[in-house]
């Protein structure tokens, strides 16, 4: 017959019973104090049962709860109701039930688990954590929050001397000013950093970020993405292989394979670097920088050393382009040495030594400026040492030059040219069947050239015209060119591609004669 034995013992008791017993075992389950205890040596006994107020302890924690088993041979234990381990001085877990193994120093917490360590808490149903490691991991959806943020994934693994949890299967975190998803990330809880891995998407105010590596600095609201990033803001978008952003200063830098779009205005930009402010939707782009925009027609590309774009609340979108800059447009192109573009007025302006060539035609001026009008010219302005030169046969040029030019399009195609101030043109003269039959060099105070299918139709001469008609071979090559004259086609860009050429020569070097280094009245236009 079994013996049957319930013990209601005081805790100093139970304290003095229990301390003798495994006080040379250092590594075993020890029981602090208890109600009650009960133990049946011989139907269980490896098992003590013990209710109300259970205090154990195993090394430097300590476990408290309603009711547990003691499993003496095993060095384990099951707790129920109200369980507390107490892992640290800084490291708390909470919860209704717990499985502890004594010898590998794991404890299974189960039903409204929380942990919590400093200012940090993780609820979850299951907890595994490794108090000998200080490693906690949850397999079945978790939630981390600390004074700035929450955190919650499917997968989630705590470190508790690192202070960092790892994330995997649907992330998402979020702060005061964003929301974070990610296939897998790590948080650190003393620097309050964020790595992510995988795909990310990051949304702070109007700005959305995707990436597929990188960081986010919930303290500083600094970001750091690789692995071709993304930033959308309104209709604006930044591309780039890496992409730094702060949110406070609404300031962001990519590099590599930078791309800026305005998904409205039918824009794109391209370069290797490019800073990028949220506030006017502007970027400054260097090297290999180009800007595209297009119509229904054609495309206009455009380069320089540095290349500013914003967009204006009044002034609309503007663009400036510093040293070096070329465009290419099938039916237009040019260089200088800066431009500035702005969309409310529809001009482009064009400083330093500028030059323009359409079809057969070059135009080169101190400074130049066009009136466009969805993608079509439709007026052209020409100031000072201004000279409009055209390829006629193997050295000849029709050659018009003046103080000031107006020119007037119609479809893209020059139909009058006003030349005003010291007028003087060579133009070669051809009989009704082709043949050449003289020269013809002129001067007048102004000039109105008429223009039909790109050929000049007619030459209206003002102001008391002085002008002779040599016969064709009667002058010499010399003789056939007007002061100041210099054709530029080895400068013209002939492509897309051939924007980003690099002259050995640039068109200021070899525009001699027409006002090299003359500041425009205009100049204010693209500021410092």
């Amino acid at each position: 017959m079994h013996r049957f034995a319930t013990f209601f013992l005081p805790i100093a008791l139970l304290i003095l019973q229990f301390n003798s017993v495994f006080a040379q075992e250092k590594k075993k389950i020890l029981l602090k104090s208890a109600n009650e205890l009960e133990f049946n040596r011989p139907v269980n006994p490896d098992i003590q049962i013990l209710r109300g107020n259970v205090v154990f302890q195993h090394e430097e924690s300590f476990m408290y709860c309603d009711s547990a088993y003691l499993y003496i041979n095993t060095n384990a234990m099951d707790a129920f109701g109200n369980v507390h381990v107490k892992v640290s001085d800084t490291t708390q877990i909470y919860g209704e039930k717990l499985h502890y193994d004594g010898n590998k120093k794991t404890a299974v917490m189960e039903k409204d688990v929380e942990l919590i360590d400093n200012n940090i808490i993780l609820r979850t149903n299951k907890l595994t954590y490794d108090l000998d490691k200080g490693v906690g991991y949850y397999l079945d959806g978790g939630t981390i929050e600390d004074p700035s943020n929450t955190l919650v994934s499917k997968h989630g693994y705590y470190y508790a001397d690192s202070k960092e949890f790892f994330f995997r299967h649907d992330v998402v975190v979020t702060g005061n000013h964003f929301k974070l998803t990610s296939d897998s990330l790590m948080y650190n809880t003393i620097t309050e950093r964020v790595n992510f891995y995988g795909n990310t998407h990051i949304i702070s105010d109007s700005t959305h970020i995707y990436c597929e590596n990188g960081w986010y600095n919930t303290k500083t609201d600094q970001t750091l993405l690789t692995n071709r990033a993304r930033m959308v803001n309104g209709s604006s978008v930044l591309e780039g292989d890496t992409l730094f952003y702060d949110r406070r200063l609404g300031e962001g830098t990519a590099t590599m394979n930078v791309v800026f779009r305005d998904t409205i205005e039918s824009i794109l930009l391209r370069s290797n670097s490019g800073i990028f402010h949220q506030t006017d939707s502007s970027i400054i782009a260097t090297d290999s920088a180009v800007f595209i925009t297009w119509d229904a027609t054609d495309s206009l590309y455009l380069h320089g050393d540095t290349l500013f774009s914003r967009k204006d609340t009044i002034l609309g979108r503007e663009v400036k382009v510093y040293h070096n800059v070329r465009f290419y447009r099938a039916d237009l192109q040019g260089v200088c040495d800066s431009l500035y573009y702005s969309e409310s007025d529809s001009l482009m302006k064009m400083y330093l030594n500028p030059c323009l060539w359409s079809d057969s035609t070059q135009m080169s001026a101190d400074y130049i400026q066009f009136l466009t009008d969805k993608g079509h010219i439709i007026e052209l302005l020409m100031r000072k040492n201004a000279f409009i030169a055209s390829h006629y046969d193997a050295d000849d040029y029709q050659q018009v030059k003046g103080d000031l030019m107006r020119g007037y399009f119609d479809n893209n195609e020059l139909h009058l040219m006003k030349v005003l101030g010291s007028a003087e043109t060579v133009y070669f003269i051809e009989d009704e069947n082709g043949g050449k039959t003289g020269i013809n060099k002129s001067k007048s105070s102004a000039i109105d050239m008429h223009f039909e299918e790109k050929e000049v139709s007619a030459i209206d001469m003002k102001g008391s015209p002085l002008g002779t008609i040599y016969p064709h071979r009667e002058l010499s090559s010399e003789q056939r060119k007007l002061s100041g004259f210099l054709w530029q086609g080895l400068i013209r860009p002939m492509s897309p591609t051939d924007v980003f050429r690099n002259d050995s020569t640039s068109a200021g070097n070899q525009n001699s004669g027409q006002g090299r280094g003359s500041q425009p009245q205009e100049s204010n236009d693209i500021p410092e």
